[in-house]
């Protein structure tokens, strides 16, 4: 039988090496966030001919052996995706290596958890061009390979994807309060009201937030405990887009959370779990400037997200970030 993917012990090898970080120099997005991997395994040589650096001499083994197999962000993915000249063979090969040579090893037992049960679940998944990605998650392995898809499959996707953007405007409503007064309160406001200082009197609309449940009970009521039916129809770099703007939503909310059990304002901008995730899609300087933005800027970072979930949507040109 012919050699159609990269084998587990090679993808728990990768993961094992990559100190939980996308191998692009200088890049901290996160492989994984929880239990949900949402950085990819890209082949260096492409898998499938018309693919970035096809070798159509290499043998299926070599194809997909842990020697020819690199993790990178889908930002990173795509932006090697798109400059082949640039990112050849050699240099692809050396920025792994040097990755690997100074990350810090993620455990044996945290890889296993996070690959549970792949051996028993192998699937192929259309997709078009590019390096070739594979989503790993706690329960399978998808290879994505390039292949024509029907008419049926193509009206499930483009169904799927109006799916996640409702969702997401429902996310919108249940955390609008948490948004809102970012955008029109100063961080230092913000302390005073939660040192108990004063503060603006508007701060008392989130109070919702001191209940730990608050953000996950929204999460739910917004349609995002469902989201995953429609994982199987969208692109990697979408899902991945979608599932940022959900945690965010839920990670800032939880620093609300943190901010009254504490007595001080956990500000999202210096959370290391909010770094990670914007990150994880937004170039590193748009990021850097966030963090410059006293006023507004978490609106302004989700309007950065929505901006990149709707240029691989296909909905609108190059994003502005």
């Amino acid at each position: 039988m012919a050699t159609t993917g990269p084998s587990i012990t090679d993808i728990k090898l990768l993961f094992t090496k990559s100190g939980n970080r996308c191998s692009f120099p200088k890049c901290r997005a996160p492989m994984a966030l929880g239990d949900t991997l949402v950085g990819e395994v890209c082949h260096i040589k492409g898998a499938r001919p018309g693919s970035a650096r096809h070798d159509p001499a290499q043998q299926p083994v070599e194809r997909h052996s842990r020697s020819n197999l690199i993790l990178l962000c889908p930002t990173h993915h795509t932006v090697i995706d798109d400059d082949d000249e640039s990112y050849s063979v050699e240099r692809l090969i050396q920025m792994k290596r040097a990755h690997e040579e100074t990350a810090t090893n993620v455990a044996e037992d945290e890889v296993d958890r996070l690959t549970i049960s792949v051996e028993q679940n192998v699937t192929s998944v259309a997709q078009s061009g590019g390096l070739s990605a594979h989503t790993v998650n706690a329960a399978s392995i998808t290879v994505q390979a390039a292949e024509p898809a029907s008419g049926f499959v193509n009206q499930r996707q483009v169904l799927a994807v109006e799916n996640l953007w409702n969702i997401m405007r429902n996310l919108s409503s249940e955390f609008s309060m948490v948004v809102f007064v970012d955008t029109i309160l100063l961080p230092q406001e913000m302390q005073a009201y939660f040192k108990g200082a004063g503060g603006p009197p508007l701060m008392d609309s989130i109070r919702e937030f001191r209940d730990r449940h608050a953000p996950v009970s929204k999460i739910e009521k917004a349609g995002g405990l469902t989201a995953a039916k429609e994982r199987p129809f969208v692109s990697q770099r979408l899902w991945s887009i979608y599932f940022v703007v959900q945690a965010i939503y839920g990670r800032t909310a939880m620093l609300i959370e943190t901010s009254f059990n504490e007595g001080r304002y956990v500000d999202w901008r210096t959370d290391n779990g909010c770094d990670q995730l914007l990150r994880a899609i937004l170039p590193g300087h748009a990021v850097d400037h966030l963090k410059t933005l006293s006023i507004n800027a978490l609106r302004t970072a989700i309007e950065y997200l929505e901006d990149h979930f709707l240029v691989e949507a296909g909905m609108r040109k190059g994003a502005s970030t």
